[in-house]
């Protein structure tokens, strides 16, 4: 498994900067894996209506096939860690499946900075999408399945995997969507989430406000 790291010495700066809160995020993505965060909350979206989700358009809560969305593909630890059903195989309890033209909306009460899902049939070229906002609704950025895809560049378009998202800038909402210009859906399962960034996070932000230090330091 390889992590994928999008990173810049632009977007460390501006995490010292008021009124800028462009997130950079750290990402992996391993079929039949779990949450990377030990004691995260998770939400398995068995309930009739998750209270942390909300659908719009052409979205619902589905169990297996409806000519548009695939279910998911259950390998490894996942389903165990969810207390879903089969350990391998397609997942048979609820899922969120989005269609073109449609969204799922996850809001958390108190900003986060740490977010794992089952990812179902990632597509590339930017046709499923992950937009994250803060808390005055201000869009701090975005994960696209291509982004999934690279963080291990041993998966192929169509997979299952589980991918762990970590931010540097805390979030309040993630919208979850497909391209609205072709038949691809987006369907995930089993959410995770933490309000505590990871420790990797934490060191690359003291990092980024060391360098910037350092360098008011030596300009006086």
């Amino acid at each position: 498994m390889k992590n994928y790291l999008s990173i810049s010495i632009a977007g460390v700066l501006a995490l010292s900067f008021p009124g800028i809160a462009r997130a950079q995020f750290t990402i992996s993505a391993t079929p039949g894996g779990i949450p990377t965060l030990s004691g995260a909350a998770l939400e398995n979206f068995n309930e009739l209506s998750p209270p942390m989700l909300t659908l719009s358009g052409p979205a619902c809560l589905l169990t297996g096939f409806d000519g548009v969305a695939t279910s998911p593909l259950f390998s490894g630890s996942t389903a165990a860690f969810f207390g879903e059903s089969p350990a391998n195989g397609y997942d048979g309890s609820q899922y969120v499946a989005v269609e073109p033209g449609g969204s799922a909306t996850l809001s958390f009460s108190t900003p986060q900075y740490y977010l794992g899902l089952f990812w179902g049939t990632i597509d590339p070229y930017g046709l499923n999408i992950l937009t994250f906002y803060d808390s005055a609704n201000n869009v701090v950025g975005t994960v696209a399945g291509d982004d999934a895809l690279a963080a291990n560049y041993s998966l192929e378009p169509g997979v299952s995997a589980y991918v762990n998202i970590t931010s540097t800038t805390a979030f309040s909402k993630v919208v979850a969507a497909p391209s609205p210009y072709y038949a691809e859906s987006f369907e995930f399962d089993d959410v995770a989430y933490a309000s505590v960034p990871e420790p990797a996070s934490l060191s690359l932000l003291a990092f980024g406000v060391f360098g910037i230090t350092r360098l008011r330091w030596r300009q006086h």
